[in-house]
């Protein structure tokens, strides 16, 4: 009787791209919380919360499109799943449609939708943090 051992095969785990995500995944979720923030100020009397709430808008959508390249690399690059590039590009795409609407002062618009993001970007920026985060598409499938 011969016993064949079989090597093991090395998983490839997401490390530095995952600490890319979630350094990215921080500042967006600072930057969207900060959002309804000001916008309450602002509903409170103090008008030089919208000077701050109007330009963080403006880089909202683009913290959101630099996590989606930085999603990229976390899937292509270090071998993490590729839900977390999916939902990047929704948000960008969910960001700008509310920075429209939200200069347009639509409000039946600007605020469920903000709500949405503030939410998603928060539930990303936690399962970044998970065990989960770290194990590769390969680890998953099996």
């Amino acid at each position: 009787m011969t016993l064949t051992v079989q090597p093991q095969r090395r998983v490839r785990r997401p490390k530095v791209s995952l600490w890319s995500l979630r350094i990215i995944l921080l500042l967006h979720a600072a930057l969207v919380c900060a959002q309804p923030i000001l916008a309450g100020y602002f509903l409170a009397g103090e008008n030089d919360a919208m000077e701050v709430h109007g330009p963080i808008g403006s880089t909202v959508w683009m913290a959101g499109f630099l996590q989606v390249v930085i999603a990229g690399f976390y899937w292509l690059g270090g071998g993490g799943r590729p839900w977390p590039l999916l939902w990047s590009a929704l948000l960008v795409v969910a960001e700008f449609v509310q920075l429209t609407f939200g200069y347009l002062q639509n409000f039946a618009v600007h605020v469920p939708l903000g709500t949405a993001i503030v939410a998603v970007v928060i539930w990303m920026t936690i399962w970044s943090f998970r065990p989960a985060a770290r194990r590769g598409r390969q680890e998953v499938k099996q």
